[in-house]
């Protein structure tokens, strides 16, 4: 029986819309990486948001207007050494998701989040 699942989720062309990437919908959730593409010729502002769905709701900037040169890969959780942990719980109700974005229309990039799932443990 496994205990944990490996879970890769890729994007592209994200811009200053916020995307989410990955939310807490059953357990709890360790990224382990996210590798960020910037494609333009011009810089671009990285953010990454943890948002929590409680009451009352939370917002919190993990990385703001983060520099990533033109034509640059990065791996941000290893750059800035984060520790990523998404909550779920039922009682009381709370969820957690990661979100991206840049500063504007023209600061394109790709970014490929991998994830582990921990698993309910059996009980004896």
């Amino acid at each position: 029986m496994q205990f944990v699942d490996y879970i890769p989720a890729s994007f592209s062309n994200i811009n200053k819309t916020p995307t989410t990437l990955v939310t807490a919908n059953e357990n709890t959730l360790v990224v382990n990486s996210l590798i960020v593409c910037n494609r333009g010729k011009t810089s671009i502002r990285f953010n990454l948001k943890k948002i929590t769905i409680e009451t009352p709701d939370r917002q919190i900037f993990l990385i703001n207007e983060y520099e990533i040169k033109p034509y640059n890969t990065i791996d941000i959780v290893k750059e800035k050494g984060l520790n990523i942990f998404l909550r779920h719980s039922n009682a009381p109700s709370v969820s957690d998701s990661l979100v991206c974005f840049s500063n504007g229309l023209t600061q394109i990039f790709d970014c490929e989040l991998n994830y582990t799932q921990l698993k309910q443990l059996p009980l004896n």
